[in-house]
């Protein structure tokens, strides 16, 4: 099945799409160039949490992420 690929790389695009994209599996890089294949857990207006394939919790601040990388079905 073809996937599309859907990059959330402004703080106000990120936070207009949080709602939509909870409990999804996404690449989340930071300003740092750490990159982070997690899903996403909660959120509020500058934090989200997220747990990565280890079952490590994480919370980032929306002002510390670059981009967040999703793919969805095309």
């Amino acid at each position: 099945m073809p996937k599309k690929q859907i990059r959330l790389n402004t703080t106000d695009s990120i936070t207009e799409k949080l709602p939509t994209i909870y409990g999804k599996c996404a690449n989340i890089v930071l300003v740092t160039g750490e990159v982070f294949f997690a899903r996403i857990i909660t959120s509020d207006e500058n934090k989200i949490s997220v747990s990565d394939m280890r079952l490590a919790r994480n919370t980032f601040e929306i002002a510390q992420i670059a981009e967040i990388i999703l793919d969805e079905q095309a």
